[in-house]
């Protein structure tokens, strides 16, 4: 099992998980499972309630696809 641990633009805790080709992400209390991490991303972060006070500030389909592909390129490393 492969782990990431890293934060939104707004401060809250990210893990994610990587483990038998599929990605488990937890966002605070939230947590979200698919075989796609950008998905996985997508589901816990905007699980999160105080998301919508902060979407119009923060451009988080840009941010998700930037953390995805450093996720999976270091993740991929330790292979």
């Amino acid at each position: 099992m492969d782990t990431w641990h890293g934060y939104t633009p707004d401060g809250r805790e990210l893990l994610v998980r990587r483990e038998h080709g599929s990605w488990t992400v937890r966002c605070g209390a939230n947590q979200s499972q698919s075989r796609i991490l950008d998905v996985a991303l997508i589901e816990a972060i905007r699980a999160a309630s105080d998301l919508v006070a902060h979407a119009r500030e923060i451009d988080y389909a840009a941010w998700i696809r930037a953390q995805a592909d450093r996720i999976e390129e270091e993740l991929g490393r330790s292979e």
